[in-house]
């Protein structure tokens, strides 16, 4: 041991690194094998982890929800790989439900959500159509758990300095990336169908 920082060996790796004695630090080495390379196009899944908040105001239902210390509500959600060189790799994806500080949560998350539901069914993110909007209404955040979509992987230093993956974009119909995905098979959107119209005038009667 020296200055205060233990010398420890990884059992699954077997490299040697130094942490302090007062934290229980990952290895690095590990945790660097682990990423995902920066400006990785992947196919994702998404999967919500329930933290045990429920408020039907917010449409959190069954405990899916998340409250941290600062009082935020949020989604714990966890983004896998699903094909490729990185499948099976993983990273937290947090989705911002409310705060009560500031708005900023509140909108990110939901220009998120709407950038995964455009990825997700192959919508244009101008496509402003009825079918279009319908397709982007969800009755429950439960309908997120499962879902699957198209995005660009990040890597950036978490508050700890220690880097870990991110979304840095999210694919739709708008980019050729995607397209290319779609035309060769590799990714199929999902397709929600919309209810039919109401008639646009009354309808006669018999007398």
């Amino acid at each position: 041991m020296a200055d205060g920082k233990a010398r420890i060996r990884c059992r699954k790796c077997g490299e040697v690194y130094y942490r302090s004695t007062d934290r229980r630090n990952p290895c690095p080495y590990c945790a660097k094998d682990a990423l995902i390379p920066n400006g990785t196009i992947a196919i994702l899944q998404l999967s919500v982890r329930p933290g045990g908040y429920t408020d039907k105001n917010l449409r959190l239902e069954a405990g899916l929800g998340s409250k941290a210390k600062s009082g935020a509500i949020y989604l714990r959600s966890t983004a896998t790989v699903i094909a490729g060189p990185q499948k099976d790799k993983k990273f937290t994806v947090p989705i911002g439900i409310f705060s009560e500080k500031s708005d900023f949560w509140l909108h990110k998350g939901r220009e998120l959500i709407r950038e995964i539901l455009n990825s997700s069914q192959g919508l244009s993110a101008s496509d402003n159509s009825r079918k279009a909007v319908f397709s982007r209404i969800i009755d429950s955040y439960s309908i997120l758990n499962g879902i699957c979509f198209v995005g660009v992987v990040g890597v950036r230093k978490n508050q700890n300095g220690r880097e870990e993956n991110n979304i840095s974009r999210i694919l739709s119909g708008d980019d050729e990336e995607y397209k290319e995905l779609v035309a060769r098979k590799k990714f199929l959107p999902a397709r929600k169908v919309p209810p039919r119209s109401e008639p646009s005038s009354a309808l006669w009667r018999l007398p």
